[in-house]
């Protein structure tokens, strides 16, 4: 495929699949990093890379615990 075929405007207008959290199921954002910085990942409502107390107490069981 080559971009005169339309796959990359096909692409650009896909859906983005969120990221959840796999410990709260709470959506999550990548946060971009830079020189001197790395990539972080953090919760989409709050900005924090932890997951809130109360968020955990309603996690999803997966039967690891």
């Amino acid at each position: 495929m080559t971009p005169s075929d339309g796959a990359a405007g096909r692409a650009a207008h896909r859906s983005r699949i969120p990221l959840i959290c796999p410990r709260c199921g709470r959506e999550q954002r990548v946060v971009p990093g830079g020189p001197g910085r790395a990539v972080k990942v953090v919760h989409a409502d709050t900005g924090r890379e932890a997951c809130e107390p109360g968020d955990l107490a309603h996690a999803p069981d997966d039967g690891t615990a």
